[in-house]
């Protein structure tokens, strides 16, 4: 997509959802989400002199900790062990074992997949995780959503927003809540791939 028309698309998902829209890639899958920002733990890592934690392997030994109590070292794994001692910005260990310090920088709400084919982008939707809220956008400036699509959509639970060129967008099918599941480490690490954009464009707009 042009500046332009990421620029529209972006705007288009921020009305919708009231919250900062970053452009992000998940396993490759390029796409608009909707994050929420939990400012006490962004000024924690301002301070900390911390961005984004991606890394899968520490955010799945972070998982084990539970949040307002220590873990003994000896209740866990050797090498989560000693990946937390290599991450003190994310942990505090004492002689009662480690205190997770860390918090989730945000909460991903929505994804918006674009594409010039608007069938092709709901079965992109369809496809990824229910755990977040999912929304096609479409650019209606020329051919309108086939019934067809719409009937998709509406099967799996994906929203579509009608793009008008000059004119506000159209919700078009109402997107389905996110099923709240069990939570999972995957979340964290979506949330902070969301909050490492946040940084950096964020960055580019103080630049």
């Amino acid at each position: 997509m042009l500046t332009a028309e990421v620029d529209h698309a972006a705007e288009a998902v921020e009305q919708l959802t009231q919250a900062s829209v970053v452009s992000l890639s998940v396993e490759g899958s390029k796409m608009l989400g909707a994050f929420e920002l939990h400012p006490d733990e962004h000024e924690r890592r301002q301070r900390a002199g911390v961005g984004a934690i991606t890394s899968k392997a520490l955010l799945h030994g972070l998982w084990l900790l539970p949040s307002g109590g220590f873990v003994s070292s000896e209740d866990l794994p050797d090498v989560k062990v000693r990946r937390l001692r290599m991450a003190p910005h994310c942990a505090i260990e004492t002689y009662c074992g480690f205190w997770r310090t860390y918090d989730p920088p945000g909460v991903l709400r929505t994804i918006a997949f674009s594409g010039n084919n608007v069938a092709r982008a709901v079965h992109r939707a369809a496809r990824f995780t229910p755990i977040f809220q999912r929304v096609v956008l479409a650019n209606e400036s020329s051919v309108p959503v086939p019934w067809s699509v719409e009937c998709l959509a509406r099967e799996w639970g994906v929203g579509i927003i009608a793009l008008h060129d000059n004119e506000d967008s159209q919700v078009v099918v109402p997107a389905s809540s996110p099923v709240v599941g069990v939570p999972s480490v995957y979340r964290w690490w979506v949330a902070e791939l969301a909050y490492e954009r946040f940084l950096y464009e964020n960055d580019q707009l103080v630049s």
